[in-house]
């Protein structure tokens, strides 16, 4: 059942806190941005996709495809890159990360983190909502109805860049959506919020 809407107060730090936020926020952007993640052709794995091992990845059908990104996004062409989400909350037993790309590059991050047990989701969850406080220039967004048993939404400017994270939390797993590049006005956090609920259901039926 989804949340009613929350504020939340950000505290200023520094951009290694943004860096530690779980991707339901927006760290799947930042990661895509530059900080040496191994680049692939679409519908391949990276470098670190081959050799994680702890935690173990989650199978890439339990995320939403490139298909149901260009739904919403029709200018994303590409998958740029999927790995291990190491910036997960918690302890997960499996994460994936999938980063599309358009070519003028924006980019939609989609990914699932599977827990022990919906507990233990659910703590990571409300540990990664702690985390998104700390973020300098953080704005919560209304939470999302209908998606997942709990939302979460935010934005944050860094630069001349914003990105705008949707996390969810279902059962054993937590769910990100985040986009870069995009302003975060009511079309494009329309669009998250729907891609967001597809992202839920899919988790849930995989």
């Amino acid at each position: 059942m989804a949340q009613p809407t929350e504020k939340y107060r950000p505290r200023r730090i520094g951009r290694r806190a943004a860096l530690a936020i779980l991707s339901i926020v927006v760290i799947g952007a930042l990661t895509a941005g530059g900080c040496g993640q191994q680049r692939t052709e679409p519908g391949g794995e990276s470098q670190q996709d081959a050799t994680t091992s702890t935690p173990n990845l989650v199978p890439q059908e339990v995320l939403v495809g490139m298909e149901v990104v260009q739904k919403y996004f029709a200018e994303i062409d590409r998958q740029a890159t999927t790995s291990a989400n190491a910036n997960a909350a918690g302890v997960p037993e499996a994460t994936r990360m999938v980063i599309y790309e358009g070519a003028d590059g924006r980019r939609v991050t989609v990914s699932v983190d599977q827990y022990s047990s919906p507990d233990s989701a659910s703590t990571a969850f409300e540990q990664a909502i702690d985390k998104s406080e700390e973020v300098q220039g953080f704005v919560a967004l209304p939470t999302p109805s209908g998606v997942g048993e709990k939302a979460f939404a935010g934005a944050v400017t860094q630069g001349e860049e914003t990105h705008i994270g949707y996390g969810a939390l279902a059962g054993e797993y937590v769910i990100g959506v985040t986009s870069a590049g995009y302003p975060a006005n009511a079309e494009n956090i329309g669009k998250l919020t729907d891609l967001t609920r597809d992202a839920v259901e899919k988790a849930d039926t995989a």
